[in-house]
């Protein structure tokens, strides 16, 4: 396997979703990844090296724009390969010529190739779609996690009576003689939103950490925490009174309907920004499809327990409400391809 070889480094702070877009709308063999303290641009191909790593310090110091700049890839035998053609107005302005030079002729670089000499195919594109957030940008998102976890060893241990929302017995519904009601009247606010912690299984845990991971940093990197966790601190009571209204004679717990909550912000934000690609919109249809399948009730037959689907909905709009007045107030601009993440986790718009 070959090696990846450095192509230049950038400081963490650096915004680099124009050259993540640039190295998947032309798919280079190269990638982004976080690496001694700096985020470091790599390729699979030593041929790519000396070209990307001129082109990537002039966009660095703003003579070029990397939407300007058109690739196109040239295959020889393997002792002749020669590095790809970069051309665009900034580049043939400054230069006359292509950085390259003249090579023999372009290969489309659309279609799929054959590996050449064991490297990969240019359609073969090893990069990292999800940004690496550093930890110290997303506190509330890890918070999250960890209540998860935490929420699943206190019921494994038997001790998530104070945190549950009491299940009503069947029959006709009087909120004035709920538990929800009685647990408000001994002053048990917090239960409006501690059902969220307990977790009824590791695999349930693991997958609602999952979608915090992927969904909850980035929107969190970008937000901003303050706003964040108001997003957080919205939907959780939401999603739950929406589900214990639903089924007050069941026991419901889970982060599900937070994590549908950052899906559908994160909806909003890909529709008002369609360049921003921190989360693969790819990802949040399959989140949009399962809430669809759980709803028809066919998962109920495969999962004990059933599906909070009503606590999945309530989240889902809450965070399509709450993303379309973040991105009406103007927020949405801090995802845009160019803007940099929030540094204060106090910045608000």
């Amino acid at each position: 396997m070959s090696d990846w070889v450095t192509v230049y480094e950038f400081p963490l702070q650096d915004d680099l979703s124009a050259v993540a877009a640039f190295i998947r709308r032309h798919q280079l063999p190269m990638r982004i990844s976080e690496e001694r303290n700096h985020q470091c641009v790599a390729t699979l191909a030593p041929q790519l090296a000396e070209p990307m790593r001129q082109l990537l310090q002039r966009w660095h110091a703003g003579e070029v724009d990397l939407e300007k700049i058109s690739v196109h890839v040239y295959e020889e035998q393997p002792s002749d390969m020669q590095p790809p053609d970069l051309q665009g107005s900034d580049v043939a302005q400054s230069t006359g010529k292509s950085v390259a030079g003249d090579p023999a002729g372009p290969v489309d670089t659309t279609s799929r190739q054959e590996p050449v000499s064991g490297e990969p195919s240019i359609s073969e594109v090893p990069y990292s779609v999800i940004p690496q957030w550093r930890l110290g940008q997303t506190p509330v998102s890890l918070l999250l996690i960890v209540l998860c976890f935490i929420g699943w060893a206190l019921l494994s241990q038997g001790w998530v009576k104070g945190l549950v929302i009491f299940p009503q017995q069947a029959g006709d519904f009087d909120f004035g003689q709920s538990s929800l009601a009685a647990h408000l009247a001994q002053g048990e606010y917090w239960r409006l939103w501690s059902p969220a912690m307990v977790h009824f299984s590791l695999p349930h845990a693991l997958f609602n950490s999952l979608g915090i991971w992927i969904v909850g940093r980035s929107l969190e990197a970008r937000a901003g925490s303050w706003l964040f966790a108001l997003l957080v601190f919205i939907s959780a009571p939401v999603s739950n009174l929406v589900q214990y209204f639903w089924s007050p004679q069941v026991l419901f717990g889970g982060m599900s309907g937070v994590v549908y909550a950052l899906v559908g912000a994160a909806f909003v934000v890909q529709r008002w920004v369609p360049g921003w690609r921190d989360v693969p919109p790819s990802l949040i249809w399959v989140a949009v499809i399962w809430l669809l399948v759980c709803m028809s009730g066919v998962v109920d037959y495969f999962i004990s327990g059933g599906i909070a689907n009503a606590a999945h909905i309530a989240g889902f709009a809450s965070g399509l409400i709450l993303g379309l007045l973040f991105c009406l107030a103007g927020g949405a601009r801090r995802f845009a391809p160019q803007a940099r993440p929030v540094k204060n986790a106090r910045e608000t718009f």
